[in-house]
Parts: structure tokens; sequence; C-alpha cells
């Protein structure tokens, strides 16, 4: 009896434990149209970090945070600063989302940056 009472505690933490690990991380691209610079990061604890972070890393004053995702993001510059991001659940649809949002505001769209977040 003792040896199943134990094995019912050791599953019972072992799935307490599991929701901790899937815990979701979040990314952030920022950019700012008076300069075209971005600032982007990834793997942040909350939605509020990476878009804080994201900023900051873009460093220019009128730096906006324009996607926040869990997955994976891209962003696409052309002429004029024009542009045009995405997040979706792999690096290439998002880079294919973006070129085609930033193809419908400018020309010579190209990825300026993708990426994913690690988990």
């Amino acid at each position: 009896m003792r040896k199943s009472a134990t094995l019912l505690i050791i599953c019972a933490l072992s799935l307490a434990a599991a929701p901790a690990m899937a815990e979701k991380v979040f990314g952030a691209i920022a950019f700012s149209n008076s300069t075209g610079k971005f600032g982007w990061v990834k793997n942040t604890a909350t939605k509020s970090d990476a878009q804080s972070e994201a900023v900051v890393q873009c460093g220019v004053d009128d730096c906006d945070t324009v996607v926040v995702f869990p997955n994976c993001a891209a962003l696409s510059v052309g002429d004029g600063f024009g542009m045009g991001f995405s997040a979706d659940k792999s690096a290439s649809k998002a880079e294919d989302t973006a070129l085609a949002q930033c193809d419908g505001f400018t020309t010579n769209c190209i990825i300026s940056t993708s990426f994913c977040n690690d988990k």
C-alpha cells in the first residue's frame, strides 16, 4: 500500500510541475518610422517585457512595438521605410506575410529580421 501511495504522490507532483515547463515566452519587434531602425528581443517572460525591451533595443525616440508574439516573427522593410510585419508558427510563414504586407505599401521589400522564440 505504501508503494502505491508513494507512486501516486510522485505522479501528482510530476503533473503539477508540467504546466511550469510549458510556460510561453514572448518576443517583440519595435520599429522607427522616421529612421527605419528596429529592435527585437526574444524569450522574455512577459508580453510587457518583450515590448519594452524591443523599444530599448531600437534606440530611437519614436520606436513603437509593431508585433509581440509567442512563436516566430518577421519584419520586412522597403523603399521610404515602408514596412510589413507578421507573427506565425514558422519563420517562413511570417516572412511571406511580412513581405506581402510591405509590398502593398512600397517597393524593393526585403526581410530585415526573422526569428523564433526558443520554446
